[in-house]
This record gives C-alpha cells, structure tokens and sequence, in this order.
C-alpha cells in the first residue's frame, strides 16, 4: 500500500470518527449489510450459486426456486455462526475449543453432518490457490 492510500484511509476514518456516535439505525443498517456480503461472499467461495439479492431474501426467510436447500442452509447457517460468534464477543467470553467447534457445526449442519463439528480426517488443497493447508494430523495436536 502507498503513503497516499494510508492518508486517505486516515482522512476517511477520521471523518467516521466525527460522525460518532452513529445513529443506532445507521449501525444496524452497517451491520445487515455486512452480514450479507459476509455469507454471500463466504459461500460463493465454496461454490453456492445464489446471487447477492438471493442470499438476501434468503436471510429474510424466503427460499428461492431452482435452489437446493443445500445452498439455503449454507447461507442460514453462516448467519447463525455470526450470531453466535457476536454473542461470545457480546458475553466476553474467551474462546474455547468446544466453542470452534460448535461454530463449524452450525456451519455445516443439514449441509455435512457426518463432518459438522469435526476435526477433518484428511488433507485438502485449495483448487487454484498456493496456499498449502496445515496437515490434518497436526490439527488434533
């Protein structure tokens, strides 16, 4: 990143901060949006086709036709492991093991449930990526 693009981060954030304390609205607005682009984006990663304005009626409660209930419970699940993970944060809690875990199976419930809040059994590659995952064998260390 160049000194230009720092100052015109500094430059935004600072008038962010003049703005402070944001109306409550404002802040849950922020928060729904990002809620959104969060699942949307974290699912078309692994390969769920709905659209950003479908993940959005989807976390409204809505199923779309033509979609499996598979890519339906990816997007309700991601929101729920939101929702839990915020209210760890909101309680102050320290992390725990069980809790990582409990957080992969809200991920993976009615989508892999053989796998939903377990350490993986084998190696995986991310397809076009350079990034080599740790050993499955080290992660139970």
């Amino acid at each position: 990143m160049t000194a230009a693009r720092f100052a015109e981060i500094d430059r935004l954030k600072s008038k962010l901060d003049s703005l402070r304390p944001l109306p409550e609205h404002t802040v849950r607005t922020l928060h729904e949006q990002q809620v959104l682009e969060w699942t949307y984006h974290s699912n078309a990663i692994e390969g769920n086709t709905l659209t950003l304005k479908e993940t959005k009626v989807v976390l409204e409660g809505i199923t779309i036709g033509g979609k499996s209930l598979r890519e339906h419970f990816e997007v309700i699940n991601h929101k729920e492991a939101i929702d839990y993970v915020e209210s760890i944060v909101q309680n102050q809690e320290t992390l725990r093991e069980w809790q990582i875990k409990s957080i992969h199976h809200l991920v993976l419930k009615n989508v892999d449930d053989h796998n939903a809040g377990q350490y993986r059994q084998e190696n995986v590659v991310v397809a076009g990526a350079e990034h080599l995952s740790l050993d499955y064998i080290k992660i139970q260390e």
